[in-house]
């Protein structure tokens, strides 16, 4: 939940934020695995609402040309928010402190790396965000339109990619990121409905 001076900008994102777990008590990692953080960004383009989603480079060992939402690893000693945050301004170029927190979702586990990942969401205060990819581990930002995201008829099950995917101009979103969203979408969809 934001703190009263962090004042959102409309009743969807307040309703969203007490739809989603706060930031200390979202849960815990499973026992075992890697922990890492993601955060799912809203924010404000020429009247829209848009999500973030960075592009791995190609050429990467970890993950090579996937989609996925900033974040990545926890480091010792550090909160998951905190790390969420930190990958964002690392990755994508937005400053933490204009991230405004909503809350988490429910931590997923990838079997195949062995990650337990909790995703959270915030607000980008920023109007008109400008972008900068971390040229090291990315090849692009693309920024997704939220109602391409909740467009239900857009989702794919399988083919050409595995599970539920959702083509995005050149790329798709699919894997732990879909899995990611498949618990933060419907969230945002009844915010937006209420």
């Amino acid at each position: 939940m934001p703190d009263a001076d962090d004042q959102l900008p409309s009743p969807f994102l307040g309703r969203l934020s007490t739809l989603l777990q706060s930031l200390e008590d979202w849960g815990t990692f499973r026992m075992g695995a890697r922990a890492a953080a993601v955060v799912a960004l809203i924010y404000r383009r020429e009247g829209e609402l848009y999500m973030p989603f960075v592009a791995r480079r190609e050429d990467f060992p970890s993950h090579p040309g996937q989609i996925g939402l900033p974040g990545g690893r926890v480091r010792s000693g550090e909160g998951a928010w905190q790390a969420a945050a930190r990958e964002a301004e690392e990755e994508i170029g937005v400053a933490a402190a204009d991230l405004v927190p909503l809350g988490a979702g429910e931590p997923v586990y990838a079997a195949v790396t062995n990650y337990s990942v909790v995703p959270f969401m915030a607000w980008l205060r920023v109007p008109e965000p400008r972008f900068r990819a971390d040229t090291r581990e990315l090849d692009a930002v693309l920024e997704v339109p939220l109602a391409r995201l909740l467009d239900r008829s857009a989702w794919r099950d399988g083919q050409p990619w595995p599970g539920r995917n959702l083509p995005v101009g050149d790329a798709v979103i699919w894997g732990l990121t879909a899995r990611l969203l498949d618990g933060l979408l419907p969230l945002v969809d009844a915010a937006l409905a209420s």
